[in-house]
Protein backbone atom coordinates (compact mmCIF):
# COMPACT_ATOMS: atom_id res chain seq x y z
CA UNK A 1 0.00 0.00 0.00
CA UNK A 2 2.90 2.38 0.71
CA UNK A 3 4.27 1.85 -2.80
CA UNK A 4 0.87 2.29 -4.38
CA UNK A 5 0.18 5.53 -2.50
CA UNK A 6 3.63 6.92 -3.35
CA UNK A 7 3.15 6.00 -7.00
CA UNK A 8 -0.39 7.18 -7.63
CA UNK A 9 -1.66 8.87 -4.47
CA UNK A 10 -1.71 12.24 -2.77
CA UNK A 11 -2.29 13.29 0.84
CA UNK A 12 -4.09 16.39 2.07
CA UNK A 13 -5.34 17.64 5.43
CA UNK A 14 -8.35 15.30 5.55
CA UNK A 15 -7.26 12.09 3.85
CA UNK A 16 -5.55 10.24 1.00
CA UNK A 17 -6.62 10.07 -2.65
CA UNK A 18 -5.39 7.49 -5.12
CA UNK A 19 -5.99 7.78 -8.89
CA UNK A 20 -5.43 5.02 -11.41
CA UNK A 21 -6.40 3.98 -14.93
CA UNK A 22 -6.66 0.35 -13.88
CA UNK A 23 -9.87 -1.06 -12.44
CA UNK A 24 -7.85 -3.96 -11.01
CA UNK A 25 -5.51 -1.57 -9.16
CA UNK A 26 -8.50 0.37 -7.82
CA UNK A 27 -9.99 -2.87 -6.47
CA UNK A 28 -6.63 -3.78 -4.93
CA UNK A 29 -6.49 -0.39 -3.15
CA UNK A 30 -10.01 -0.88 -1.77
CA UNK A 31 -9.09 -4.31 -0.46
CA UNK A 32 -5.82 -3.17 1.13
CA UNK A 33 -7.37 -0.18 2.91
CA UNK A 34 -10.06 -2.42 4.38
CA UNK A 35 -7.88 -5.40 5.28
CA UNK A 36 -4.80 -3.65 6.63
CA UNK A 37 -6.32 -0.55 8.27
CA UNK A 38 -10.00 -1.28 8.75
CA UNK A 39 -10.94 1.77 6.67
CA UNK A 40 -13.93 2.09 4.38
CA UNK A 41 -12.66 3.77 1.19
CA UNK A 42 -14.88 5.48 -1.35
CA UNK A 43 -14.58 4.56 -5.02
CA UNK A 44 -15.67 7.31 -7.39
CA UNK A 45 -17.24 6.37 -10.75
CA UNK A 46 -14.75 6.17 -13.60
CA UNK A 47 -14.26 9.36 -15.59
CA UNK A 48 -12.53 9.75 -18.96
CA UNK A 49 -9.38 11.86 -19.16
CA UNK A 50 -8.29 14.02 -22.10
CA UNK A 51 -6.68 10.97 -23.76
CA UNK A 52 -9.88 8.93 -23.61
CA UNK A 53 -8.66 6.67 -20.78
CA UNK A 54 -10.90 5.76 -17.86
CA UNK A 55 -9.63 6.95 -14.48
CA UNK A 56 -10.70 5.62 -11.09
CA UNK A 57 -10.41 7.48 -7.79
CA UNK A 58 -10.15 5.80 -4.36
CA UNK A 59 -10.47 8.10 -1.35
CA UNK A 60 -10.12 7.54 2.41
CA UNK A 61 -10.78 10.33 4.91
CA UNK A 62 -10.64 11.05 8.63
CA UNK A 63 -8.15 10.76 11.46
CA UNK A 64 -7.71 7.02 10.95
CA UNK A 65 -6.87 7.59 7.30
CA UNK A 66 -4.25 10.21 8.18
CA UNK A 67 -2.80 7.92 10.84
CA UNK A 68 -2.59 5.10 8.27
CA UNK A 69 -0.81 7.43 5.85
CA UNK A 70 1.76 8.18 8.54
CA UNK A 71 2.38 4.46 9.08
CA UNK A 72 2.89 4.02 5.35
CA UNK A 73 5.53 6.73 5.28
CA UNK A 74 7.60 4.74 7.78
CA UNK A 75 7.94 1.92 5.24
CA UNK A 76 10.08 4.14 3.02
CA UNK A 77 13.05 3.79 5.35
CA UNK A 78 12.60 0.07 5.99
CA UNK A 79 15.59 -2.23 5.54
CA UNK A 80 13.34 -5.31 5.46
CA UNK A 81 13.55 -7.23 2.21
CA UNK A 82 9.89 -8.19 2.51
CA UNK A 83 8.85 -4.55 2.98
CA UNK A 84 10.92 -3.42 0.02
CA UNK A 85 9.52 -6.17 -2.18
CA UNK A 86 5.94 -5.28 -1.23
CA UNK A 87 6.69 -1.58 -1.80
CA UNK A 88 7.98 -2.30 -5.32
CA UNK A 89 4.92 -4.42 -6.08
CA UNK A 90 2.60 -1.59 -5.07
CA UNK A 91 4.63 1.07 -6.87
CA UNK A 92 4.63 -1.02 -10.06
CA UNK A 93 0.83 -1.21 -9.93
CA UNK A 94 0.59 2.54 -9.61
CA UNK A 95 3.39 3.83 -11.86
CA UNK A 96 5.12 0.92 -13.58
CA UNK A 97 4.99 -0.70 -16.99
CA UNK A 98 6.71 -3.44 -18.97
CA UNK A 99 6.72 -3.94 -22.73
CA UNK A 100 6.07 -7.30 -24.29
CA UNK A 101 9.25 -8.98 -25.49
CA UNK A 102 9.72 -8.99 -29.24
CA UNK A 103 10.04 -5.23 -29.48
CA UNK A 104 12.92 -5.14 -27.02
CA UNK A 105 13.14 -5.47 -23.25
CA UNK A 106 11.96 -2.55 -21.13
CA UNK A 107 10.52 -2.20 -17.62
CA UNK A 108 10.18 1.17 -15.94
CA UNK A 109 8.84 3.12 -12.97
CA UNK A 110 7.80 6.75 -13.52
CA UNK A 111 7.21 9.54 -10.98
CA UNK A 112 7.35 13.31 -10.79
CA UNK A 113 9.79 13.27 -7.85
CA UNK A 114 13.41 12.21 -8.23
CA UNK A 115 13.70 11.11 -4.60
CA UNK A 116 10.85 8.63 -5.01
CA UNK A 117 12.29 7.15 -8.21
CA UNK A 118 15.74 6.76 -6.65
CA UNK A 119 14.14 4.96 -3.70
CA UNK A 120 12.58 2.50 -6.15
CA UNK A 121 15.98 1.96 -7.80
CA UNK A 122 17.53 1.32 -4.38
CA UNK A 123 14.86 -1.24 -3.46
CA UNK A 124 15.27 -3.14 -6.75
CA UNK A 125 17.46 -6.25 -6.92
CA UNK A 126 18.10 -5.50 -10.62
CA UNK A 127 20.26 -2.48 -11.50
CA UNK A 128 18.05 0.39 -12.70
CA UNK A 129 19.13 3.48 -14.58
CA UNK A 130 17.56 6.76 -13.47
CA UNK A 131 16.88 9.58 -15.92
CA UNK A 132 14.58 12.55 -16.47
CA UNK A 133 12.04 12.39 -19.27
CA UNK A 134 9.40 15.01 -20.07
CA UNK A 135 9.23 16.48 -16.57
CA UNK A 136 9.13 13.01 -15.02
CA UNK A 137 11.79 10.86 -13.40
CA UNK A 138 12.20 7.31 -14.68
CA UNK A 139 13.96 4.25 -13.25
CA UNK A 140 14.28 1.57 -15.90
CA UNK A 141 16.03 -1.53 -17.18
CA UNK A 142 16.41 -2.59 -20.81
CA UNK A 143 17.85 -6.05 -20.21
CA UNK A 144 15.93 -9.32 -20.24
CA UNK A 145 17.63 -10.38 -16.99
CA UNK A 146 16.69 -7.06 -15.38
CA UNK A 147 13.04 -7.43 -16.35
CA UNK A 148 12.70 -11.01 -15.16
CA UNK A 149 14.63 -10.30 -11.93
CA UNK A 150 12.25 -7.46 -11.05
CA UNK A 151 9.12 -9.41 -11.98
CA UNK A 152 10.37 -12.30 -9.86
CA UNK A 153 11.23 -9.99 -6.95
CA UNK A 154 7.68 -8.62 -7.02
CA UNK A 155 6.31 -12.16 -6.81
CA UNK A 156 4.91 -12.13 -10.35
CA UNK A 157 6.02 -15.69 -11.12
CA UNK A 158 3.39 -16.32 -13.79
CA UNK A 159 4.39 -13.08 -15.50
CA UNK A 160 8.04 -14.23 -15.47
CA UNK A 161 7.11 -17.52 -17.18
CA UNK A 162 4.96 -15.74 -19.77
CA UNK A 163 7.63 -13.11 -20.38
CA UNK A 164 10.36 -15.70 -20.89
CA UNK A 165 8.14 -17.74 -23.20
CA UNK A 166 7.33 -14.66 -25.29
CA UNK A 167 11.01 -13.69 -25.33
CA UNK A 168 12.02 -17.11 -26.68
CA UNK A 169 9.27 -16.95 -29.31
CA UNK A 170 10.24 -13.41 -30.27
CA UNK A 171 13.89 -14.37 -30.62
CA UNK A 172 12.96 -17.36 -32.77
CA UNK A 173 10.87 -15.15 -35.04
CA UNK A 174 13.67 -12.58 -35.26
CA UNK A 175 16.17 -15.28 -36.21
CA UNK A 176 13.78 -16.64 -38.83
CA UNK A 177 13.34 -13.17 -40.28
CA UNK A 178 17.10 -12.64 -40.39
CA UNK A 179 17.57 -15.95 -42.23
CA UNK A 180 14.75 -15.10 -44.63
CA UNK A 181 16.19 -11.67 -45.35
CA UNK A 182 19.66 -13.17 -45.83
CA UNK A 183 18.32 -15.79 -48.23
CA UNK A 184 16.33 -13.15 -50.10
CA UNK A 185 19.41 -10.96 -50.43
CA UNK A 186 21.46 -13.92 -51.68
CA UNK A 187 18.74 -14.85 -54.15
CA UNK A 188 18.66 -11.27 -55.40
CA UNK A 189 22.43 -11.17 -55.88
CA UNK A 190 22.36 -14.54 -57.64
CA UNK A 191 19.59 -13.41 -59.96
CA UNK A 192 21.41 -10.19 -60.86
CA UNK A 193 24.66 -12.08 -61.49
CA UNK A 194 22.85 -14.59 -63.70
CA UNK A 195 21.23 -11.78 -65.67
CA UNK A 196 24.59 -10.07 -66.23
CA UNK A 197 26.13 -13.39 -67.25
CA UNK A 198 23.33 -14.10 -69.69
CA UNK A 199 23.64 -10.65 -71.22
CA UNK A 200 27.40 -11.10 -71.68
CA UNK A 201 27.02 -14.57 -73.23
CA UNK A 202 24.45 -13.32 -75.72
CA UNK A 203 27.11 -11.02 -77.19
CA UNK A 204 29.57 -13.84 -77.92
CA UNK A 205 30.03 -14.97 -81.54
CA UNK A 206 29.42 -18.75 -81.62
CA UNK A 207 31.30 -19.12 -84.92
CA UNK A 208 34.55 -18.01 -83.29
CA UNK A 209 34.36 -20.61 -80.52
CA UNK A 210 35.67 -24.20 -80.28
CA UNK A 211 32.98 -26.82 -80.77
CA UNK A 212 32.72 -27.73 -77.06
CA UNK A 213 32.30 -24.11 -76.00
CA UNK A 214 29.90 -23.37 -78.82
CA UNK A 215 27.70 -26.29 -77.75
CA UNK A 216 27.71 -25.10 -74.11
CA UNK A 217 26.90 -21.54 -75.19
CA UNK A 218 23.91 -22.75 -77.19
CA UNK A 219 22.69 -24.83 -74.24
CA UNK A 220 22.95 -21.93 -71.83
CA UNK A 221 21.17 -19.51 -74.18
CA UNK A 222 18.42 -22.03 -74.87
CA UNK A 223 17.99 -22.88 -71.16
CA UNK A 224 18.75 -19.68 -69.17
CA UNK A 225 17.13 -21.00 -65.97
CA UNK A 226 18.71 -24.47 -66.03
CA UNK A 227 20.99 -25.49 -63.18
CA UNK A 228 24.55 -26.61 -63.73
CA UNK A 229 23.50 -30.24 -63.24
CA UNK A 230 20.74 -29.85 -65.82
CA UNK A 231 23.12 -28.31 -68.35
CA UNK A 232 25.54 -31.21 -67.80
CA UNK A 233 22.75 -33.72 -68.40
CA UNK A 234 21.56 -31.93 -71.56
CA UNK A 235 25.12 -31.80 -72.91
CA UNK A 236 25.80 -35.39 -71.85
CA UNK A 237 28.92 -34.34 -70.00
CA UNK A 238 30.01 -34.28 -66.37
CA UNK A 239 28.99 -31.46 -64.05
CA UNK A 240 32.65 -30.54 -63.67
CA UNK A 241 33.10 -30.26 -67.44
CA UNK A 242 29.95 -28.14 -67.73
CA UNK A 243 31.21 -25.82 -64.99
CA UNK A 244 34.64 -25.53 -66.65
CA UNK A 245 33.14 -24.64 -70.04
CA UNK A 246 30.75 -22.09 -68.56
CA UNK A 247 33.57 -20.40 -66.70
CA UNK A 248 35.61 -20.16 -69.93
CA UNK A 249 32.61 -18.66 -71.74
CA UNK A 250 32.09 -16.09 -68.98
CA UNK A 251 35.79 -15.13 -69.07
CA UNK A 252 35.63 -14.69 -72.85
CA UNK A 253 32.40 -12.66 -72.56
CA UNK A 254 33.78 -10.38 -69.86
CA UNK A 255 36.98 -9.94 -71.85
CA UNK A 256 34.98 -8.84 -74.88
CA UNK A 257 32.97 -6.40 -72.74
CA UNK A 258 36.17 -4.91 -71.34
CA UNK A 259 37.59 -4.39 -74.83
CA UNK A 260 34.33 -2.81 -75.97
CA UNK A 261 34.36 -0.43 -73.02
CA UNK A 262 37.98 0.53 -73.65
CA UNK A 263 37.33 1.09 -77.30
CA UNK A 264 34.32 3.24 -76.48
CA UNK A 265 36.47 5.46 -74.27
Amino acid sequence: MAGLVDAAGSRDGTGVTLRTRSAAVARSALRLWRREFGLEPRLSPAVTDSFGHARYTVRVEGDEALRAAGELEAVRGSRSLADRTAYLRGFFQGAGSVVRPGTGHHLEFVHREEEVVRRVAEFSRAPLKVTRRRNRWVAYTKSADGVTTLLSQMGLDEAVLEYEARAVLGEAKANANRVTNFDAANAGRTARAAARQQEALEKLDPDGLPAALREMLELRLEHPDASLAELARLGEISKSAANHRLRRLVILAESNLSRDSSGGC
